[in-house]
Formats: C-alpha cells, sequence, structure tokens
C-alpha cells in the first residue's frame, strides 16, 4: 500500500514540538537570569557600598581630619547606591536619608553622624530582608517555571504519542484492509482462465471495497474500463484462436505495466478489461495510460479491419474521489462505460477521463 501522505506530517509536528520546547526553556531560563541580576547586582553590591559609607562616617567621627577625604568616599558611594534600580517602595525610604546624608555635610555636627549611622544601619537591615524577600519571591517563581516547563513537557509528549499511535492504528487498519483483500480471493476461482487476469467476480468485489476505503482515506481512486477496438471484425477477419492469441497479448502488456502493489488488471468479459489503482494522481495515471497506448502500438498486432491496420485500445476512465465516493458500483461501472462510448465516437484508439 502507498504511504498516506498525512504521514509526513509527523517529523514536522515534531520538529514544531522541539522548536516549542526550546523556546519555553530559552525564554524561561533569560527570567530566571533577570531575576538572579536583580537579587545579585539590585541587593548585595549596594549593602557593600552602605558598610562603606558607614565606616567612613565612623571615621570622621574618630577624627575630624579625615572629613574631606570620607566626605569624597561617602558622596561617592551614597551616589552608586542611589542610582541603582529601586522599587517604588525602596525610592521612598531611600529618599528619605538621601536628604539626611547631604544634610550631614552641612551641620557636620557628630551627633547627627551618629544619627546617619543608625539610619544606615535601618537601610542595610531594609536591603537584607528585600534580598531575602526577593530570594523567596524566586524561589516561588522558579518551582512555577519548573512546573509549568514539565506539563508543557509532557503535554507535548503525549500529544506526540497519541498523534503517533493514531497514525499507526490506521496503518494497520489499512492494510490490514488490504492484506484481507488480497488473502480472500487469492484463489484459482478469482482469475481469468485465458488471460490469467482477475476476472469479473474479483472485479466486482474490488470496486466495492475501492469505493469504501479510498473513501475512508479520503484518496483518489480510478477504474479504467477498456475494450479492443473492432474486436469481433478481428476474429471474423483471422479467427477466434488469433482473437485468443491477441487477448493474451493486451493481457500481458496490461500486467507488465498496472504491476504495482496495489494495481488491479481484470477480464471483465469478451475482449473487455478493466483496471483499478488505489491513491493514485490523475496526471499520473493519464502517464501511464500514454505508456499503455505506445506499448500497444509497439506491438504493431496486424487488424485490417481497423481504420489504423493494428489493433487499439479505447477506454473510459472514472476517479473515485469526492464527487464519486457516495456511488454505487453499478454507477461507477456505467460511467466508465459511458466514458468508453465517447471515446469511441471521437475516433477510437484514445481515452476519456
Amino acid at each position: 500500500m502507498k504511504i498516506n501522505y498525512k504521514l509526513f506530517t509527523l517529523p514536522i509536528i515534531v520538529l514544531l514540538s522541539l522548536v516549542y520546547i526550546s523556546f519555553l526553556f530559552s525564554s524561561e531560563i533569560e527570567r530566571l537570569k533577570s531575576k538572579i541580576d536583580n537579587i545579585y547586582f539590585g541587593n548585595f553590591i549596594p549593602v557593600h557600598k552602605l558598610h562603606i559609607i558607614k565606616e567612613e562616617y565612623n571615621k570622621i567621627i574618630l577624627d575630624n581630619k579625615q572629613y574631606i577625604k570620607s566626605k569624597k568616599i561617602i558622596i561617592n558611594n551614597w551616589n552608586y547606591y542611589n542610582n541603582q534600580y529601586k522599587s517604588e517602595q525602596e525610592r521612598k525610604v531611600v529618599k528619605k536619608i538621601d536628604n539626611q546624608v547631604k544634610k550631614s555635610f552641612k551641620k557636620r555636627n557628630t551627633q547627627f553622624y551618629r544619627y546617619i549611622i543608625k539610619q544606615i544601619d535601618l537601610l542595610i537591615q531594609y536591603e537584607v530582608e528585600s534580598a531575602e524577600l526577593e530570594r523567596k519571591n524566586f524561589l516561588e517563581q522558579y518551582d512555577k517555571i519548573n512546573n509549568y516547563l514539565f506539563y508543557n513537557q509532557i503535554f507535548i509528549i503525549t500529544f506526540i504519542v497519541i498523534f503517533i499511535l493514531s497514525i499507526i492504528l490506521v496503518t494497520v487498519k489499512n492494510n490490514n484492509k488490504m492484506e484481507y483483500l488480497v488473502d480472500k480471493y487469492k484463489s484459482d476461482s478469482i482469475t481469468d482462465g485465458l488471460t490469467g487476469l482477475y476476472n469479473r467476480k474479483y472485479f466486482d468485489n474490488i470496486l466495492d471495497e475501492t469505493i469504501a476505503v479510498s473513501k475512508q482515506n479520503n484518496w483518489t481512486s480510478v477504474f479504467v474500463m477498456i475494450d479492443i477496438d473492432f474486436f469481433k471484425q478481428y476474429n471474423d477477419t483471422y479467427g477466434h484462436d488469433a482473437g485468443d492469441i491477441a487477448l493474451k497479448k493486451v493481457s500481458s502488456i496490461l500486467d507488465t505495466l498496472f504491476n504495482q502493489e496495489y494495481d488491479y488488471v481484470f477480464r471483465l468479459g469478451g475482449e473487455e478489461f478493466g483496471i483499478i489503482v488505489f491513491d493514485i494522481d490523475i496526471k499520473k495515471l493519464e502517464s501511464r495510460i500514454q505508456i499503455l497506448q505506445q506499448s500497444i502500438a509497439s506491438q504493431k498486432i496486424q487488424h485490417i479491419a481497423s481504420k489504423t491496420n493494428f489493433l487499439t485500445l479505447s477506454m473510459g476512465v472514472v476517479a473515485i474521489d469526492q464527487n464519486t465516493y457516495n456511488l454505487t458500483r453499478s454507477t461507477i461501472y456505467k460511467l466508465a462505460d459511458k466514458k468508453l462510448y465517447q471515446s469511441k465516437e471521437h475516433g477510437r484508439d484514445q481515452y476519456t477521463i
């Protein structure tokens, strides 16, 4: 059986799933990185700067000669700290102390310096508590992200597994159906005694199954009805023995050209033949029919009662697709016969779809 083209969607889905997972990982990891930056660079480094400021204020209290040097260090470190990212709540706390730090250099009062040191201690404690809270929030969010990624991976893997299983089940079901068809009619009772092709009884069963299987899989399959042109005249001219030889030659060509898996060639009766092909593009079918015409022509089977002086075939083709799924076997057969008649009406040695 030909592989359903829908199977090609499987690797695409797998690929998209992998891309999706990769995108999730990269985006969430980037968010984690931002959180880590906020913790370390938004809290730990500013705390270090606050300790330096506190130490410099203590130096001024112990030795007023350190004032100019310490003032410069305090201002530089405080500006660094003050310019760091702050939340709205942090900004309110820092703004108050910022005014006091600036005021301390105007007052130059030891008592006020000690007050500033206490404020700096409170600020350090506030920063440490903020860092702890940030870490707590970070860990909670990290757990959420882990769960989010885990459940998404489970969902994707489950979806892929279900999809693959459904494809396998459909494929196995269809293969079993086709194998059943082959096994069910694999006996002498389904072949024509003269040509060795499948007979009309087998044709009736296969055409019914062709309609059902094509509809189930949304395939385009075809039934080709073939008739040897002016065959009665051929028998009258050359005799029935020669007619049987001609039938065998045509049968052999049909059997050779339509020998792919699930190509079915039948002798429907007399000089009439049939071909059923599952799941085929109409253009490809036309190419194969044209090769059939060329092969018959290359045999140069003499037929003086024919307009071409050689034996030729006329054909009628019906596509078993969305337009004909609901038709009966009898109706499809009649449609093919009608197309065959049109080929004969228009000069024979041709096909009509």
